[in-house]
């Protein structure tokens, strides 16, 4: 017997974990998530800095949070994004 799927609740969807938002972010940018490495430069996995601006748009979109300009001024890596959006969900 087959256990019954069940749907993420919208909690789930936009659960704000590093795991969760390296997935998203792996999808997006049609990579890998061990490819997303805490130290990796973004720049050196994005080279396309639209892309770059639209992923984090559509992070901000699927995790149902915002950050602001001065949120991104320091970040470089994909640790550093990753803890700007799980900061962001406490405020």
């Amino acid at each position: 017997m087959s256990k019954p799927t069940t749907q993420p609740t919208t909690q789930q969807r936009n659960a704000v974990t590093p795991e969760a938002i390296k997935q998203r972010m792996a999808r997006i940018l049609k990579l890998t998530v061990p490819d997303l490495r805490d130290e990796a430069s973004l720049t050196d996995l994005v080279t396309d800095s639209f892309l770059l601006v639209e992923m984090v748009v559509e992070l901000q979109d699927d995790l149902g949070t915002r950050l602001v300009q001065d949120d991104l001024k320091d970040v470089k890596t994909v640790g550093d994004l990753v803890r700007a959006f799980v900061e962001s969900k406490k405020r």
